[in-house]
């Protein structure tokens, strides 16, 4: 016995002598796919279109030998079998043994009084058809639907032997398993960053059943919640009071969070990876502490939380910061800062390479507001600070040094 069950694309064969009415793919989103006839015979089915994870259902009154070829076999995540088998000689072949199942006669998933009570052989596309003796294609159409969930990409449905070649590309007939169609709607498509959610919501229909159900609160009901790990389509089949089946689809695209990176300089924290920040001191917001980089002057724990151009955030590792550690070991330069108070421009001499050193001014919430590396002539126009206190800290590979100045207009 080969056995594999799965839940996104599915294409059914049933087999068994009436003429073929093609009309093509009935949904190109679609992930269903049904040949259907009584006459069995052998058949090769070639998958020439590029459509992800398929499911395929077989079913037939009289033995069947189906083979897969196609540049995209390997798609097929699914073979089942649900027929008769006649002389016992039905046979799948082209794809992984794992993947396929062979069940004989399996009771139906739909009570119809015009059909068999067990899947043994389905022809006929109307849905108002009797078929003396076989199931009805309303019958065949809910077996496989409800077996794998999805949605049908096309049937195909006949009466006498399949011979030769199938492309998947030729589509089928269009057997939805129902007389009429009904309009829905699934909105807009969705954008969210990786690890948040969007409720989705069909208008139209009664009964729902969405596609693939990975990443879905619940895919039966009308408005599930999604948080896809990565961009996905979703398909939603929708059947109104009158049995009338509807089909759209809607996409959710998954953007990454950016990577919240700090690096630490003396007393200085510095972060990347965003557009704007906000900083942590043991996990409680430090107001005001918006920059990408925080002037640290208290012990404990810290954190960033990047937000990058997309509007996704993300939380750094924590830091953990000792001020006297870092003043046994770093080296202070001998710092003059002048005038102060000063209203335009500070003047600034230490024993220090300049080449190499950069300076933050922070506020006295640590916030930093002004960052770059010093100009060789050691000055900072301060002309756009609002008069107050303020902290001007100069580091580089070998030293970091504070000094306290006023800014007065």
């Amino acid at each position: 016995m080969q056995k594999f069950y799965s839940s996104i694309a599915i294409a059914f064969i049933c087999l068994s002598l009436q003429s073929l009415n093609a009309q093509g793919v009935c949904n190109p989103a679609g992930n269903v796919i049904i040949y259907s006839n009584y006459d069995g015979g052998n058949m090769t089915i070639n998958i020439d279109e590029n459509i992800p994870d398929l499911h395929i259902g077989i079913c037939s009154y009289e033995s069947i030998n189906v083979t897969f070829t196609g540049a995209y076999v390997d798609n097929i995540t699914e073979v089942l079998y649900a027929g008769y088998d006649n002389d016992g000689t039905t046979s799948i072949t082209g794809v992984d043994a794992g993947i396929a199942d062979i069940l004989l006669y399996p009771p139906v998933t739909l009570f119809d009084a015009d059909g068999y009570p067990y899947m043994i052989c389905a022809y006929e596309c109307d849905s108002t058809y009797v078929p003396g003796g076989c199931n009805t294609v309303d019958q065949a159409v809910d077996y496989f639907m409800t077996t794998f969930g999805g949605s049908m990409r096309y049937s195909y449905f006949q009466y006498g032997v399949f011979t030769g070649t199938y492309m998947m590309s030729a589509g089928g007939n269009c057997c939805f398993g129902a007389s009429c169609t009904t309009s829905i709607d699934a909105g807009q498509d969705e954008t969210i960053c990786l690890g948040d959610s969007t409720q989705l919501d069909v208008l139209g229909g009664l009964t729902f059943n969405w596609s693939p159900a990975t990443g879905l609160s619940n895919a039966a009901i009308q408005d599930p919640f999604a948080s896809p790990t990565e961009t996905t389509t979703y398909v939603v089949t929708a059947t109104d009071a009158d049995g009338c089946v509807g089909i759209d689809s809607v996409t959710v695209f998954v953007l990454p969070l950016p990577v919240a990176d700090i690096t630490v300089t003396g007393n200085v924290l510095t972060a990347t990876g965003g557009v704007s920040y906000q900083w942590y001191q043991d996990g409680a917001l430090i107001p005001g502490a918006t920059g990408s980089s925080f002037v640290v002057t208290l012990d404990g724990t810290y954190t960033v939380l990047v937000t990058d151009a997309s509007g996704c955030s993300a939380m750094s590792s924590a830091i953990t910061m000792d001020i006297n550690a870092i003043d046994d070991l770093s080296y202070h330069a001998s710092i003059t800062i002048y005038p102060n108070p000063a209203n335009a421009i500070v003047q600034i001499s230490a024993n220090i390479d300049i080449s190499t050193t950069n300076y933050f001014v922070s506020d006295v919430t640590g916030k930093t507001i002004i960052s770059d590396k010093l100009p060789a002539n050691a000055s900072i126009s301060i002309e756009n600070l609002p008069e107050g206190f303020y902290t001007l800290t100069l580091t580089n590979d070998n030293m970091q040094s504070s000094v306290s100045f006023i800014v007065a207009h």
